[in-house]
């Protein structure tokens, strides 16, 4: 077993076609992960979501190429601690 790969592609047909064995969903060409339009903490945001996603692909056992979905990913919520 060989090491784990992830591609984070906003044109995500591509490496899927191609053989990739793990693929997440980016989210625009200028901008894979994430999206200034929204806003600086919207886009943080959406890109942690990017990346938390890549994360999972990087843990999870595939048999063939595989399309991650940041969308498909609950959001996650920090703690926050106060001192």
């Amino acid at each position: 077993m060989g090491i784990p790969v992830a591609m984070i592609s906003a044109i995500y047909e591509l490496p899927l076609t191609t053989g990739a064995p793990r693929v997440v969903k980016g989210a625009r060409i200028e901008h894979v992960c994430g999206d200034p339009s929204l806003g600086p903490e919207k886009d943080f945001e959406y890109g942690l979501r990017i990346t938390r996603t890549a994360l999972k692909a990087l843990q999870t056992r595939v048999e063939g190429p595989t399309l991650f979905d940041p969308a498909d990913m609950p959001p996650v919520r920090e703690a926050v601690h106060a001192s």
